[in-house]
C-alpha cells in the first residue's frame, strides 16, 4: 500500500539514449506528436507542449555556460547530432532525461494536484506515485503563460518518498 495510492503502479520503463538527437526524438514521442499535446488533466487543465520545453523536462544545458537555449537556434544541431551529445549537458546525472515517460504520466493522471505551493517555482505541482525504488514518486511543475493563456509544464523529476512532503504543500486541487 502506498503512501498517496492505495496500489501503486511500476514506473513507466526508462528512457534510453546515446545521443542528444536521440534523446529529443524521444521527448518528441512522448510530448509532441500528433494526438500527445495537449495534456487535458482530471482537474480541467489543457496542458501544452512545444519543443522547446525539452530543455526544461530533460534538463539540458549548454556546456556549463548557463546561457537560456532557443529551439530556434538549437535544433539543427540536436537533429544533427547521432553520436554523442556534442556541447549539450544533460543534468541531475539523467534522471529527469530517462523519466520523460513518468512525466506524461504523472501530467495525465496525477494522483495529487496542489496549488500555490511556497517551495514550488509554478503554479501548480503534479504528483504520481509508483511502486518503484529509490523514487516511488513522479512530480511535475506547471504554470500558466497568462499573457498567451497556455498552460505548460515547467520540468519534471522522480522524487523519495521522504522528499515529497514539501511539494504535497499548498492547496489541494484534485482529487
Amino acid at each position: 500500500m502506498g503512501l498517496i495510492c492505495a496500489n501503486p503502479p511500476a514506473r513507466p520503463p526508462n528512457i534510453n539514449y546515446n545521443s542528444i538527437r536521440e534523446l529529443y526524438l524521444h521527448y518528441e514521442d512522448v510530448s509532441l506528436l500528433e494526438g500527445k499535446t495537449p495534456i487535458v488533466t482530471p482537474c480541467g487543465h489543457s496542458i501544452v507542449f512545444f519543443d522547446h520545453h525539452f530543455f526544461h523536462m530533460a534538463s539540458i544545458t549548454a556546456g556549463g555556460e548557463g546561457r537560456r537555449l532557443f529551439m530556434k537556434d538549437e535544433k539543427q544541431l540536436i537533429l544533427a547530432t547521432g553520436e554523442g551529445f556534442a556541447h549539450y549537458v544533460v543534468g541531475h546525472g539523467g534522471s529527469r532525461a530517462k523519466h520523460l515517460q513518468a512525466s506524461r504520466e504523472t501530467l495525465s493522471s496525477p494522483d495529487e494536484i496542489w496549488e500555490d505551493n511556497p517551495k514550488a517555482n509554478s503554479r501548480w505541482v503534479y504528483i504520481k506515485e509508483y511502486d518503484a525504488v529509490p523514487y516511488p514518486f513522479s512530480v511535475a511543475l506547471v504554470t500558466e503563460r497568462t499573457e498567451e493563456s497556455l498552460i505548460v509544464p515547467v520540468t519534471s523529476f522522480p522524487c523519495k518518498k521522504q522528499d515529497v512532503k514539501k511539494w504535497r504543500n499548498g492547496k489541494r486541487i484534485y482529487p
